[in-house]
């Protein structure tokens, strides 16, 4: 691909620096050779632009590479990013708790930090993250003129044009401009980036988990929380992938006439499936005196899912029947996805998953309800829950802005 031509030399020159700049972020160490061979450049656009990120202190070389043949001369450098040479913030917001963590640019974590609670105030929400954000800058003694894009997540729908979650039913915040309230209650004048907390998951794996997305062009991530999404991406092997919506699954109506379910339809797979879910079922069967193992797991308290998968290792008859039946639902919910979208891989998580015997139980599921005319044997990747995989994927979503939006000032 040539990109050098074209009529507005502005916009060439800043595309030509993006895609140098990207190159050598997902390929380096890197030869200025090969970047300007995988990109269709020649050679001195290659090495004037490589010198001014050099300059700039965001790229650097790396050593010499073998020297070949029988010619005598300098050996070509090898090219790389810089990790310390710019750093990124990233929150997520779920309600029950925070987290916040701040990367560098190769997306290694300096910092990771988690504030638990329920706490259902959108403004206490937002200076909770505030507060976070600035233990993290003086923790890693940094100030915000050091940081060059923050992203932040959260469930619902999310307009990230404008960094306006439009809607979040069970929490019933509407319209809030979390960008605009962010850069306000921070004092940060630098991209603040918006998105739906399963979408910001699928930047993180793109991210830190390039090695096994390998060469998928296309992928699912399906997120069970209090809610359920599964954003479908568009991915490339020298880039971050398109996140086609929000992926919001979850209220897709598997039940016509079912549960009720907290956008105000019934039958949605969230009524199912869903941490709420599953957690609300366990303790309507507490309530009424059954579920025996969860309860002598959790007391008094409100179970938690933790310990109802444990309650389900250790045989509670009630707490395995909600699972199974949650699990199924799902099944025939990935089946549809699947049958729809033939994603080459999907990866999960879910605090469900954490035990392998649910695992095969969705996959029997999802074998049953699948097209045989259109199977394409989508690849299953159980993703081990991590608290901050949100926050982390707000992050790498902000440093994929930051490398397509590159511009030498």
């Amino acid at each position: 691909m040539q990109f050098e031509q074209g009529a507005n030399p502005a916009r060439v020159k800043a595309a030509n620096q993006a895609a140098i700049l990207k190159t050598i972020y997902h390929c380096g160490p890197i030869k200025r050779s090969e970047v300007a061979q995988r990109l269709g450049l020649t050679l001195p656009t290659i090495t004037t632009n490589i010198n001014s990120m050099m300059a700039r202190g965001i790229v650097r070389e790396t050593g010499s590479a073998p020297a070949g043949g029988r010619f005598v001369g300098r050996r070509a450098h090898p090219v790389d990013i810089v990790p310390e040479s710019r750093h990124f913030i990233g929150v997520e917001i779920q309600g029950a708790r925070r987290t916040v963590c701040l990367l560098d640019y190769r997306g290694r974590a300096l910092y990771t930090r988690e504030h638990a609670g329920e706490e259902r105030d959108y403004r206490r929400n937002m200076e909770l993250a505030r507060d976070m954000i600035h233990r993290a800058l003086s923790v890693c003694g940094m100030g915000l003129d050091q940081i060059a894009g923050i992203g932040v997540c959260l469930p619902g729908l999310v307009d990230t044009q404008r960094g306006i979650l439009e809607i979040r039913p069970s929490y019933s915040w509407t319209h809030k401009d979390i960008r605009g309230d962010m850069s306000d209650l921070i004092g940060y004048s630098g991209p603040i980036h918006v998105e739906n907390n399963a979408c910001a998951r699928t930047y993180g794996a793109q991210l830190f988990r390039r090695e096994a997305l390998g060469g998928a062009q296309t992928f699912a991530y399906l997120f069970l929380s209090q809610g359920i999404a599964c954003p479908l991406v568009l991915n490339t092997a020298m880039d971050f992938g398109s996140v086609v919506g929000s992926g919001e699954v979850g209220h897709m109506v598997m039940i016509p006439d079912g549960e009720p379910c907290s956008c105000g339809n019934r039958g949605c797979l969230e009524a199912y499936s869903s941490d709420s879910a599953v957690l609300r079922l366990c303790t309507q069967a507490l309530e009424r005196g059954g579920a025996p193992v969860l309860r002598r797991l959790c007391g008094e308290s409100p179970p938690t899912m933790e310990q109802v998968v444990a309650a389900q290792e250790e045989g509670d008859a009630d707490v395995a029947a909600i699972v199974d039946r949650a699990v199924y639902v799902l099944g025939v919910a990935v089946a549809n996805i699947n049958n729809f979208t033939c994603p080459s891989l999907m990866l999960i998580e879910g605090k469900l998953f954490c035990r392998p015997s649910n695992w095969d139980r969705l996959l029997e599921v999802v074998r049953q309800n699948l097209c045989g005319v259109i199977r394409t044997g989508t690849q299953f990747i159980f993703v081990e829950p991590d608290p901050f995989s949100g926050a982390m994927g707000a992050a790498a979503m902000a440093i994929c802005k930051d490398l397509e939006t590159y511009i030498e000032l």
